[in-house]
């Protein structure tokens, strides 16, 4: 009797996560407030160009191409988000887990995002080399992959106001980066200084002699 009640719990704990997981992949987590050039969607429930006001669903990935951009404000809280051209972001809503927060990943190209302090929960930008968590910020991303030079790949976080924690991925090194603050964060595992706006191409041969 002991273990078919274990049995009854576990199965019934199944459903339950399955049935989170079906709510969320099927919910409007962000809505598109303007859109210029192709700006591409994929996801389970959508697929194809996004127009302004079409609702963007947990798990949707974006891709603007050359001359692509938008803008989007997250349903759930104050956090808006703008993507530029020959970009690609997922958008994912963890409110239905423990983790309680939203989350940016960035696979290429540049964004800014305004995330204002909702009641304590955060917003998390994730990039290949780097996660950052912020709450009442306002910052640029921007994610960059040199197919020439291998370690030459590199996150940028410039804050326009509040504050960031960045995590490497590679190093597990934490650190916190403050208004008007550039950091690059390496796939190699190293955080490094840099002037607010500098070059990429400076970023570049910055990092081509750091190594």
């Amino acid at each position: 009797m002991v273990k078919n009640s274990h049995k009854i719990i576990q199965l019934i704990f199944f459903i339950v996560l399955s049935l989170q997981f079906l709510f969320a992949e099927l919910e409007p987590i962000a809505l598109c407030l303007d859109v210029n050039g192709a700006v591409l969607r994929k996801g389970g429930m959508r697929k194809g160009l996004i127009r302004r006001g079409d609702y963007i669903y947990h798990g949707d990935k974006i891709i603007t191409g050359d001359i692509g951009s938008a803008s989007f404000i997250m349903i759930y809280e104050d956090t808006s988000i703008r993507i530029y051209n020959n970009s690609v972001i997922r958008l994912i809503s963890e409110k239905h887990s423990l983790l309680r927060h939203s989350e940016l990943a960035l696979f290429g190209g540049k964004v800014i995002v305004e995330a204002d302090d909702n009641h304590g929960y955060s917003f998390v930008v994730n990039t290949p080399s780097t996660t950052a968590t912020v709450s009442g910020t306002n910052f640029l991303a921007q994610y960059q992959e040199d197919r020439l030079f291998e370690g030459i790949d590199y996150s940028i976080f410039t804050v326009l106001n509040g504050v960031i924690e960045l995590e490497n991925l590679q190093s597990n090194h934490f650190m916190y980066i403050f208004r008007g603050e550039t950091i690059v964060s390496t796939a190699n595992g190293d955080f490094l200084r840099l002037d607010t706006f500098r070059e990429p191409q400076a970023i570049v041969n910055t990092l081509m002699d750091f190594r």
